[in-house]
């Protein structure tokens, strides 16, 4: 699996996007997989630090039984100046390290998990940074910029 920082290093432009619409909205969407096979969304606060992308999810909630049963996610930021967009995919798993848990919660634009927020790692395998040509005039495009995992030999995505 890979880390955002795995991920900055593969595509540092289209990460630094992601890390600034991120900082700047500190709510984004977060998509998961229900068990029975649906979509759902909830707005949830990442942060990024150590290299990672974390979020707290409070222990009762629908999405933190959607990311232990299967894990899959996608994440879409706010909207930037001239609806510029970031949307990150991949597998989210748990980290029970209380080290860790301690940097993400610094990270974090509130500071009140408790024990009832699981804090998880979200593992980036895909990724899009949307801008946008000749923003509200003619000739409007999207201009898209996308990432892959590419797996070092001997890990696995």
């Amino acid at each position: 699996m890979l880390s955002w920082r795995d991920f900055e290093a593969q595509a540092p432009g289209i990460a630094d996007a992601g890390r600034r619409l991120f900082a700047k909205y500190e709510v984004a969407y977060l998509a998961t997989v229900s068990v029975g096979g649906w979509p759902r969304v909830h707005p949830f606060c990442p942060a990024i630090a150590g290299g990672r992308l974390w979020a707290f999810v409070m222990d009762g909630s629908p999405k933190r039984r959607d990311l232990d049963a299967n894990g899959r996610f996608a994440i879409h930021a706010m909207p930037g100046d001239e609806d510029e967009e970031f949307y990150v995919a991949g597998v989210a798993r748990r980290e029970p390290a209380p080290d860790l848990r301690d940097i993400a919660l610094a990270a974090m634009p509130y500071g009140d998990a408790d024990a009832h927020h699981v804090l998880y790692e979200f593992l980036p395998q895909r990724a899009v940074w949307t801008t946008w040509e000749n923003f509200q005039k003619p000739g409007m495009r999207p201009v898209y910029r996308v990432w892959r995992a590419e797996v070092p030999p001997g890990r696995d995505v």
